[in-house]
């Protein structure tokens, strides 16, 4: 008769997102202060499904939203808290491998580095380029 009871798991408590809250609110207060940027590994931290849920339902969603496309996806979300952005790396076969939220003004990833700057502006040229007449 034991076999017919229905036993189901007790959710798991958000144990973690709390702590997660207050460290975020700290850094919040360095950005302001002092500009430093902060970052946050999920994958490192043992969050529950409840964690996950109050994190997402705390810092809200923001406006901006982007995806970048190099070697897999990246989809970087702003919360609802400015300053708070929701990072995550997938490979090329769509397989989560890094997340995180990074306390900053803007992502490490999204401003364009000196070198594909520098390489942008090289194919800008050629692509601009007007071929010379002949005498000049």
């Amino acid at each position: 008769m034991l076999d017919t009871i229905p036993i189901h798991p007790a959710p798991s408590p958000a144990a973690n997102a709390p702590a997660l809250l207050r460290e975020i609110a700290a850094a919040l207060d360095v950005l302001l202060l002092s500009g430093r940027r902060h970052c946050i590994d999920l994958g490192s931290l043992p969050l529950s499904p409840a964690d996950r849920d109050l994190l997402r339902e705390t810092l809200g969603t923001g406006e901006v939203r982007m995806e970048l496309e190099a070697l897999g996806n990246s989809r970087i979300e702003e919360t609802g808290v400015p300053g708070v952005w929701w990072v995550r790396h997938f490979s090329e076969d769509g397989i989560l491998l890094t997340e995180s939220l990074e306390v900053c003004h803007v992502p490490e990833i999204v401003p364009a580095d000196t070198t594909d700057i520098a390489i942008g502006l090289r194919r800008l040229r050629q692509r601009i380029a007007v071929p010379e007449s002949g005498g000049h």
